[in-house]
């Protein structure tokens, strides 16, 4: 299998820096998902709170927080996923959307 690919969008950049004490942590996870982006993450349904977040996965980074991303290879291929920022990259790219506490980190704030 060939590695993963990593790419942050801007609200991934902003709320690592707003979390920087869990930093480390956030790294370790993030390598974990690269590594193995379908081992211990969770495949995210129809609506969590308040969007659509179908096509998302999580991973949690404690108790409470959590980075949401996709894999491009799989959310190509689920009709109406809305986080689909995989366009013009390689399947084997893993799109980092946020990272925060569980509730805001579901709203995609």
């Amino acid at each position: 299998m060939n590695p993963y690919l990593p790419k942050y969008e801007k609200l991934f950049y902003r709320n690592l820096q707003r979390y920087a004490s869990l930093r480390d942590r956030i790294q370790r996870c993030v390598e974990r998902v690269i590594a193995d982006p379908y081992s211990q993450t969770e495949f995210l349904g129809d609506v969590t709170g308040k969007l659509n977040l179908k096509g998302c996965r999580s991973i949690r980074i404690n108790r409470n927080f959590r980075i949401i991303f996709v894999i491009c290879e799989e959310c190509r291929r689920i009709p109406g996923c809305e986080y689909c920022f995989c366009e013009g990259l390689p399947d084997n790219t893993v799109v980092f959307l946020t990272v925060g506490p569980h509730e805001k980190a579901y709203d995609m704030k």
